[in-house]
């Protein structure tokens, strides 16, 4: 839960956010929760308006299990319930933007050096391998889970204490506007976009539209502050002021080479502006995590941290949730990386499945979902990445859902045999498939399962597993 180590006072709340205070208790805020079920001694519950229901029905029990404040929008509350438990209530205009004024003022308090981090595909794991990197030598706080959002981005600012010497922050998505509030609340020292993918272009319109969403970030930096972008993205080309971070891009000011698949994970030399560090080593596969790592030996070189500093911090790296993890059963390894998809991410995860596949001398299995959220788009993206797997060379197709069989449709198009490709459109039910897999299973497969996250790819994954003696 969000910790304000120091305390907040329900007047520094109410003038933070431009509310009213109506009722002034004596106990100071050290938490801040927006679900009653997490109320606990010195919380400040957040009563949100949402689409299933209002936290204001709840503020009552807030108080009862011991809320020192509630921040409410509704001026019809039971307000002497709420005096008789010593709850602080503050009324304001909106429950969601006070909330995120009271972060930011909070925020402003905090001397960590801060790294927002936004862009289509890999901004999570950029985001782990920073913390890494600066918790290597910091107190460093960041982002838990999927919390880059107008609740989670405050949420998260709440969280740090004086103790915290650096904060890497996410910064997610799906609108025009939405990383520019974000950024306001943040105002990192360091910004960081990781590319330009078709995620959310549904909204967005064009690529073009979702850089410009994403260069929003860059609205929120401190003075002095450093941008960081990718130096491949020809979108983000020729930015004055920005820092570069590249595979390809030989001008670039960061830049990695002689990248090296290993069974230990990645490999490579890193190109900075006053050293080059040779033999990094990640705990990931793939050249887009490779290129995720140096966003984040670029920032510890801003930052000031030793080679020995940044080398030990890349070691460490941890990834989270459903992201590429690699699982052995029955002989065959199974690449399950379903947290989220995009034609750019689809095509990184097969070309890493290949990669393993030929290492193992098996076949390559890809089991690819739909992918969401691309509108108009939708047809033309799920042919591209029918088209990235014939031409990576995989050696099965299994699709879930109804788009997804457009990416078997266009496979089968360009070459790749229809009778190793197999569509299953209704996503209900995940057993027809599962079972179609495990009868054409040999040991040494390497199999790739991914999609958008709503299709629930791991309910293929859970049957397939159950089926694994080594389970």
């Amino acid at each position: 839960m969000p910790t304000c180590s120091d305390g907040l006072t329900a007047a520094f709340l109410a003038s933070a956010c431009g509310g009213k205070l109506l009722f002034e208790g004596t106990v100071p805020v050290t938490s801040v929760v927006i679900d009653s079920r997490k109320v606990t001694e010195g919380a400040l519950f957040v009563a949100i308006a949402g689409e299933h229901t209002d936290g204001h029905r709840f503020v009552t029990a807030a108080a009862e299990h011991g809320a020192a404040a509630v921040l409410v929008e509704r001026p019809d509350l039971p307000l002497e319930d709420l005096i008789s438990h010593n709850c602080s209530v503050i009324l304001c205009d909106h429950t969601v933007s006070a909330f995120g004024k009271i972060a930011a003022a909070y925020k402003a308090r905090c001397s960590a050096m801060t790294v927002a981090v936004t862009g289509s595909v890999g901004k999570t794991t950029t985001r782990q391998f920073i913390y890494a990197v600066l918790s290597a030598v910091l107190p460093t706080h960041k982002t838990d889970g999927n919390l880059n959002n107008e609740l989670g981005v405050p949420l998260t600012l709440l969280a740090l204490s004086p103790a915290h010497r650096a904060a890497v922050l996410e910064l997610g998505m799906s609108a025009k506007g939405e990383i520019s509030y974000l950024t306001s609340l943040v105002r990192p020292d360091i910004a960081v976009i990781t590319n330009i993918g078709t995620a959310h272009i549904e909204y967005l319109g064009s690529r073009e539209g979702i850089r410009d969403a994403k260069m929003e970030i860059a609205e929120g930096l401190k003075p002095g502050g450093t941008l960081i972008l990718n130096g491949d993205e020809p979108l983000l080309a020729d930015i004055p002021h920005a820092v570069y971070v590249a595979l390809h891009h030989r001008s670039a000011d960061y830049r990695a080479v002689n990248l090296r698949y290993t069974a230990e994970g990645m490999y490579f030399d890193a190109i900075c502006p006053d050293a080059v560090l040779t033999d990094l080593r990640i705990p990931t596969l793939g050249e887009h995590t490779v290129l995720d790592a140096m966003y984040a030996v670029a920032v510890g070189c801003i930052a000031g941290l030793s080679e020995a500093d940044i080398r030990r911090g890349l070691a460490s790296f941890e990834g989270v949730g459903m992201r590429q993890n690699l699982r052995e059963a029955n002989g065959c390894l199974y690449v399950l990386d379903y947290y989220n998809a995009s034609a750019e991410s689809i095509e990184a995860s097969l070309t890493v499945t290949k990669r393993l596949a030929a290492q193992r001398n098996g076949r390559t299995i890809a089991v690819l979902g739909s992918v969401l959220e691309l509108g108009e788009h939708s047809d033309a993206l799920h042919r591209r990445i029918g088209a990235f797997a014939k031409q990576c060379g995989i050696d099965r197709l299994y699709t879930f859902g109804e788009e997804a069989s457009l990416i078997a449709e266009e496979a089968i198009r360009l070459g790749l045999p229809a009778e190793s490709v197999a569509c299953f459109p209704d996503i209900r039910d995940a057993k027809p498939l599962a079972e179609a897999i495990l009868r054409d299973r040999r040991p040494q497969d390497c199999y790739l399962l991914k999609a958008s996250h709503s299709i629930r790819m791991e309910r293929i994954a859970d049957l397939l597993l159950a089926d694994s003696s080594d389970h």
